[in-house]
């Protein structure tokens, strides 16, 4: 992996971390708020944006000792 890829996956991983905790952030506002039918629209997407995230480490090089 050269320096430009590894910066690539970091900034992609980022970017799939914030798209989570958005994720969580509207999760929690729609159930405060009474909004229970976006509730399973959104959690559709959050699972989607963690499998994202899981596929970020899944490229992620591996280290030999």
């Amino acid at each position: 992996m050269d320096q430009a890829e590894g910066l690539r996956s970091i900034f992609q991983r980022q970017q799939c971390i914030q798209r989570v905790r958005g994720y969580h952030k509207q999760i929690r506002e729609a159930v405060a708020h009474g909004k229970t039918h976006q509730v399973s629209e959104l959690l559709v997407g959050l699972e989607t944006a963690q499998l994202q995230l899981e596929a970020t480490y899944d490229q992620a090089p591996r280290l030999v000792h």
